[in-house]
């Protein structure tokens, strides 16, 4: 089930919205990142991923979610841990958005990276977004090493 505009207006208001995100890892231990055209984030870097359909299983999200966004296959490695975000009022909603995303590490099965039409640009970045904080999971390896202090920009 697609909810309407208006419906998912409302849900985000009222709700939290169930994500999945995607740590797009290459061989050099780089991350993919992409220029978000819409809120929340909008104008800056972030993982692609996004929100759960009902009924969808999990991994088959993290899937649909990478073909839409970044047009690439993608290989499961695990599952790093929970990301709880919440953003201010915006044209999706007048309450702020809250999403709690289940945030997987993968492994792209190409480089040929098309982007659909929520995002403006894409790189490899060093570093990560100093707003995605990872709740890692027991035993995940999550983080890899200390971050420093975080400025990002393209490879």
């Amino acid at each position: 089930m697609i909810l309407s505009s208006e419906e998912y207006k409302h849900a985000l208001s009222a709700i939290p919205i169930v994500c999945v995100d995607c740590l797009v890892v290459n061989e050099n231990g780089e991350y993919l990142l992409v220029r978000r055209a819409n809120s929340p984030l909008k104008g800056e870097y972030w993982v692609p991923g996004g929100r759960l359909y009902k009924n969808e299983r999990i991994l088959d999200a993290v899937h649909r979610k990478m073909r839409e966004e970044i047009g690439i296959g993608v290989d499961v490695v695990t599952i790093l841990g929970i990301l709880e975000f919440f953003d201010s009022p915006n044209e999706y909603s007048e309450g702020g958005v809250h999403t709690i995303s289940i945030v997987h590490l993968v492994k792209p099965l190409s480089r040929d990276i098309k982007l659909d039409d929520q995002h403006t640009d894409w790189g490899w970045f060093k570093e990560l977004p100093e707003k995605l904080r990872i709740v890692p999971l027991p035993n995940s390896g999550w983080p890899p090493v200390p971050r420093p202090a975080n400025t990002i920009g393209p490879m």
